[in-house]
C-alpha cells in the first residue's frame, strides 16, 4: 500500500511538473515571435524613433540646415532627459543606502559611495548633453535666420 501511495505521489508530481514545464515552453515559444513582430511594427510605424549614436555623428558631419541642427539638438535633449532620469534613480538609491546603519563596518567603497559616484556620473553626462543641445539649438536658430535673410535678399533682387 505504501509503495502505491509513493508511486502515485511521484507520478502525480512528475506529471504536474512536466505539464507546467511544457506549458511554459509552449507559451514562450508562441509569445517570442509575436513580441518580435510587434516590436518591428512599432519601430517601422514610429519614424521619430531615437537616433543611434553613429547616425548622429554622420549627421553632425553633414548638417547644414536648420532642420538637421534641430534634429541633432533633439537627440541631445533626449539624452539629457534620459541621464537626468537615471540620476534621479541613483539619488534615490543613494539616499536609501545612506539609511543603512552598518556604515562603520563597511569597507571602501561602501554601497552608498558607489551610488553617489554613479549619480554624479549621470548628472555630469546630463549636463554635457544639455550643453551640446544648447549648442545645436543655437546653430539651428542661426541657420534659420540665415535662411530667412537669404530668402528676403533673393526676393528683393528679383
Amino acid at each position: 500500500m505504501r509503495s502505491l501511495c509513493n508511486l502515485s505521489y511521484l507520478l502525480g508530481r512528475g506529471t504536474n511538473d512536466m505539464n507546467r514545464t511544457r506549458f511554459a515552453v509552449v507559451t514562450l515559444s508562441l509569445m517570442l515571435p509575436l513580441a518580435v513582430a510587434a516590436q518591428s511594427n512599432v519601430q517601422t510605424a514610429n519614424m521619430s524613433a531615437p537616433m543611434a549614436g553613429h547616425e548622429v555623428q554622420s549627421l553632425i558631419k553633414s548638417a547644414h540646415s536648420s532642420a538637421q541642427y534641430t534634429q541633432i539638438a533633439g537627440y541631445y535633449h533626449q539624452r539629457e532627459a534620459m541621464y537626468r532620469a537615471k540620476a534621479a534613480e541613483e539619488k534615490a538609491e543613494r539616499d536609501r543606502r545612506a539609511q543603512v546603519n552598518a556604515a562603520l563596518m563597511q569597507k571602501y567603497p561602501r554601497p552608498v559611495d558607489s551610488a553617489q559616484y554613479l549619480y554624479e556620473s549621470y548628472l555630469s553626462d546630463a549636463n554635457s548633453a544639455a550643453v551640446q543641445a544648447q549648442h545645436y539649438d543655437q546653430l539651428a536658430a542661426d541657420a534659420q535666420t540665415h535662411d530667412s535673410q537669404f530668402a528676403t535678399d533673393s526676393h528683393g533682387k528679383s
